[in-house]
């Protein structure tokens, strides 16, 4: 099996989708476009895993959060009539 250079980018560009910002994405695909590594079409699936990756994190923003309970102090807090009680 021969090396692939475009087979090489496009595997590391796969997995470095929710690892690194989109831009640095975006601008070194661009840069092996314009080396012709890369063509248009690779460009356009790397969109698409960048689009879906980016739906599911807004689908994730966007979910119901568990309601938080918040603690109040005074209710751990005995009673006189608890203290007198244990004393």
């Amino acid at each position: 099996m021969s090396f692939s250079l475009h087979d090489f980018l496009m595997n590391g560009f796969r997995s470095a989708i929710g690892n690194l910002p989109d831009y640095k994405i975006y601008a070194n695909a661009a840069g092996w476009l314009e080396k012709g590594v890369l063509n248009e079409h690779d460009l356009e699936e790397i969109q698409g895993l960048i689009d879906e990756k980016n739906a599911v994190s807004s689908e994730e923003e966007l979910a119901p959060e568990e309601p938080v309970q918040e603690e109040h102090p005074e209710d751990n807090m005995l009673s006189p009539k608890e203290i007198e009680g244990q004393a």
